[in-house]
């Protein structure tokens, strides 16, 4: 008997269908940016989708440079450019952080933490910063221990190095967990990394609180379990002392005494005195290395230095020393045990700022987070490439934990790798961190470090395929990447090839003037202050006159200053009482324009906000109308923030930047679908803006950095870069202070991103409010925009309405393919193309599949001509598919191949619009004229 319909109150309904999802049209407004950050991984492009997320890998603009001639700072244009093309409508961007190979990584000791090898040596642990740079020269580091109750059954030695324990936790125990065994009262620990687990019972008890826990029984084996013993100390009094300040930088000290509680006081806290300054000892935190003849090699974590309490000089080091050994140090049998399982914590900060930390990190390489496995950035951007995650294993993608950090930039530590690694131990941890141990920085200035101190095209280019032409550099590229016997990923602008889903490119910090390491300039020393007049002649002095003595010394501190440092004027107390002192500042060694900065009665004036340049100091008392004599004045140099300077505009070389823009517009020509947008160095006017886009066009031109010249083969390269030029004062978001100066060709990005966006690749991106700008630097004469637009330079211009560009050019010889929205609908095409074209692979090669290709391709097209990419009033006249059997000959049908010809006729924009005013007896009428 067959079940009736469920019954349905009458009415009148709608069903609404939900149409299908028509195919999408290429992505269009994807950029890639390429320039200088302070920190993220090298020549490896990582997708950034806000501002929020390029600071939290890249981290702020470094500093560069010191502009002599402005007396400013220069600072990388990268972040300038992302936030730019955000602010103006971006929604995605690739960014490639390049540096030259000296850039060097910093190494953190990590405290209270040593490394065993398989061999069983033992050394301090060091941690890497996550990538090149100085950027994390003020970071510090600490760790704290987490531990949870493990019940023991029974344990056992096995073959003097190893153990067995038989233990039961709630989930159960895994390999690469470490496990601790306390034996009370011998000051003995045993630890276990687990490298086995044999399940022998499980049980599951009833919580009445929360879920069901289930407790596993397993037993444990270990070949490489290690012994701990905390209650010795070495014999000789005075040991062989070394301290790891680095990778492979093991400094030996000097130890002059050493006391020694003995064994009865617990704990037994060991006191060494070492011959060094302070400012040389070792901090909290450090892991000293002790070897003694008779008991072999101790660990002293240092808990505390004191400094300055010692006869004769040196530091007093404080710490309980600790044995590892792998045999049983003493019995221990009959000791109550208990054992843990341990977990580390790693903490960073940078000053006041906040910690952040990484928790339940694992002390075995075979454990899931394990600390010295903590990932780099370039191998967070390898494991995070979303064109090729889907096509590596779930174990080989990186843990999301990974992630876990300070909510505004990633934790600032990499782990140095497990390769020799047995595991890693804990000595003197506690569930806080105690102490923060900084880095000790790689010989080199900050600039050297950070791989820039050499400004030059090869920090932009990959150096094996920057001097190819436009056919050969996919094949190079290719070969390189994947068919040579070492394949290696391309460097520089080179690096986004293979991101696919980019479109725009630009390289806002190739338009930077180079810079030099500039000497201490030669400052001439204050000249003394003139005597005290004497009194006149046959006059009669009170016999208690006595004028005030010179307040010296006058010092500064601190000597030398940064710009905009404060620094504090300090000098000598002149006794008796109501003494005042007249401070003075001038900008000549002689005085002869001093100014009175300061009379009262203090000793000392900080002064604040004193730019850069030497000034001149001198004080003097003055006590009942008695004025004293000047004390020796004091020069006050403010140095620049940067001890680089760039070089004089009147020395600047354009060959590399001519490089840079060449070798840009050949890969974009190569990959068929980029656009180089293009900028000019700030200083460049009318004359030189139009003489550089003549340079870029001419085939005739010198090579520059192994880059040659755009030949006659290859002009279609041209249409494939866009200048834009002046630069642009921007008044950001969230930044405030003085207007930011910086390159225009993040914010054209931003601009072309978001026509793209809303109107379409097809329609000029000209006309178009860049937002945020408020100034043109420099603003180019009106009278020249002319000539300006004829050199197809994309003059960047001040309207009443806004800030805005009403060109929008290529530097295409070709007049056809001159406007952007050429280019760019063509680049579309050939991307749908691709798109469409993949679909047909395989497929029979006959008259009806001919016909299914042809109509596919008249949809894609009139889809287009609908939304008025095409001129022409019909579909006719507009495109054209051609796949005939002119075309499609026997012999290519034989070959399995198989051609399509697109025929389209651009739309093009409407550059002027002619409004008539005709007045007509009392009315006036307004007509439009073409």
């Amino acid at each position: 008997m067959s079940r009736p319909a469920a019954r349905r109150l009458p009415g009148l309904r709608f069903e609404i269908q939900a149409p299908p999802v028509a195919d999408a049209l290429p992505r269009m407004d994807v950029a890639a940016f390429v320039g200088f950050a302070a920190s993220g991984p090298l020549h490896a492009p990582v997708a950034v989708e806000d501002v929020a997320d390029f600071a939290a890998v890249f981290g702020a603009a470094p500093l560069l440079a010191w502009d002599t001639e402005r007396g400013e700072p220069v600072y990388a244009q990268l972040e300038s450019a992302v936030r730019a093309f955000f602010r103006n409508g971006g929604q995605r961007c690739w960014v490639v952080r390049v540096a030259g190979p000296q850039a060097r990584t910093n190494t953190f000791p990590v405290p209270g933490l040593l490394r065993c090898t398989e061999g069983g040596a033992a050394t301090p642990a060091l941690a890497r910063a996550r990538s090149e740079g100085s950027w994390s020269d003020a970071a510090t580091v600490a760790t704290s221990l987490h531990r949870e109750p493990v019940e023991l059954l029974d344990w056992d030695s096995v073959d003097g190095a190893g153990a067995e324990l038989l233990v039961t936790a709630p989930g159960g125990v895994a390999v690469g967990d470490l496990l601790r065994v306390s034996f009370d009262g011998t000051g003995c620990t045993l630890l276990v990394p687990v490298e086995s687990v044999e399940p022998v019972a499980q049980e599951t008890a009833l919580t009445w609180s929360g879920p069901v826990s289930r407790r596993v029984t397993a037993r444990v084996r270990a070949p490489r379990a290690v012994w701990q013993q905390t209650d010795v100390a070495p014999v000789d009094t005075t040991p062989f002392v070394s301290w790891m300040r680095g990778e492979g930088d093991e400094v030996s000290l000097d130890v002059t005494a050493m006391e020694d509680p003995g064994p009865t006081v617990s704990p037994r806290v060991l006191t060494l005195t070492l011959d060094l300054p302070p400012e040389a000892a070792p901090p909290p935190g450090t892991l000293l290395r002790i070897v003694d003849a008779a008991t072999g090699e101790h660990w002293l974590p240092v808990d505390s230095v004191q400094l300055g309490q010692v006869a004769g000089g040196g530091v007093q080091v404080s710490g309980v020393a600790t044995r590892v050994v792998t045999s049983v140090p003493v019995d221990v049998t009959s000791a109550p045990a208990w054992c843990e399982r341990l977990t580390l914590s790693l903490w960073t900060r940078r000053g006041e700022e906040q910690p952040a930390q990484l928790e339940r990190l694992g002390f075995c390489p075979a454990h899931p987070r394990h600390w010295a496995a903590l990932p780099t950035d370039v191998e967070r951007a390898r494991h995070e490439d979303a064109d090729t995650l889907p096509s590596r294993l779930p174990e080989e993608r990186l843990p999301q934990d990974w992630r876990q950090g300070v909510p505004t930039e990633r934790f600032p530590l990499a782990g140095p790798g497990p390769a020799g690694e047995a595991f890693s131990l804990p000595l003197g941890l506690t569930d806080q961190p105690t102490a923060y141990l900084g880095c000790t920085p790689p010989a080199g200035d900050s600039l050297v470090r950070d791989g820039l101190a050499t400004f030059g095209a090869d920090l932009f280019l990959d150096v094996d395929v920057k001097s190819l032409g436009t056919e050969a550099l996919l094949a190079q590229a290719d070969f390189l990447r994947y068919q040579s016997s070492q394949p290696r990923t391309l460097k520089g602008i080179h690096a986004v090839l293979d991101r696919l889903d980019a479109t725009l490119v630009a390289v806002p910090d190739a338009v930077h003037r180079p810079w030099v390491l500039a000497g201490r300039p030669d400052v001439p020393p204050p000249e003394p202050g003139e005597p005290l007049p004497e009194p006149a002649w046959g006059s009669f002095l009170d016999c208690a006159f006595q004028p005030p003595p010179a307040p010296e010394p006058l010092v500064t501190q601190p000597e030398e200053p940064d710009s905009g440092q404060a620094f504090t004027l300090d000098w000598a107390k002149v006794p008796g009482a109501d003494v005042v002192y007249v401070l003075e500042e001038a900008t000549l060694p002689d005085f002869s324009d001093a100014a009175e900065l300061y009379r009262g009665p203090l000793t000392e004036r900080t002064l604040y906000g004193r730019t850069t340049g030497t000034r001149y100091y001198r004080v003097r008392a003055e006590r009942g109308g008695v004025t004293g004599p000047w004390a020796p004045g004091v020069a006050v140099t403010v140095a620049p923030q940067s001890k680089w300077h760039l070089v004089p505009v009147t020395q600047y070389d354009v060959g590399p930047l001519l490089a840079v823009q060449r070798a840009l517009m050949r890969m974009s020509c190569a990959r068929g679908d980029f656009l180089a947008v293009l900028s000019l160095p700030e200083h460049y006017r009318e004359e030189e803006a139009m003489g550089h886009a003549a340079t870029l066009q001419s085939p005739l031109g010198a090579e520059e950095d192994g880059v040659p010249p755009i030949g006659f083969a290859e002009e279609n390269a041209l249409s494939y870069g866009a200048l834009y030029h002046p630069w642009t004062f921007v008044s950001e978001e969230g930044q405030p202070g003085a207007p930011r100066r910086m390159t225009p060709d993040g914010t054209a990005c931003g601009v072309l991103a978001r026509r793209a966006v809303e109107r379409g690749v097809w329609v000029a991106p000209a006309n178009e409010r860049w937002e945020g700008v408020v100034a043109l630097d420099p603003a180019l004469s009106r009278d020249r925009w002319l000539d300006l637009q004829e050199a197809q330079v994309n003059v960047v211009r001040q309207e009443p309405r806004a800030f805005l560009t009403l060109s929008a050019d290529t530097l295409a010889t070709d007049p056809d393919l001159r406007p952007i929205h050429v280019r760019r609908l063509l680049s579309l095409l050939r991307r749908a193309a691709l798109q469409l074209g993949a679909t047909y692979v395989f497929e029979p090669n006959d008259a009806s599949f001919r016909r299914r290709v042809q109509r596919g391709f008249e949809a894609l097209l009139g889809s287009l001509f609908t939304r008025g990419a095409f001129a022409g009033k019909t579909p006719e006249s507009a495109f054209q598919v051609v796949t005939g059997d002119a075309l499609n000959t026997p012999s290519q049908m034989e070959q399995g191949r198989f051609f399509v010809d697109l025929k389209v006729a651009p739309s093009q924009p409407l550059t002027f619009l002619n409004v008539r005013l005709v007045q007509s007896g009392e009315r006036g009428t307004v007509t439009e004229a073409r």
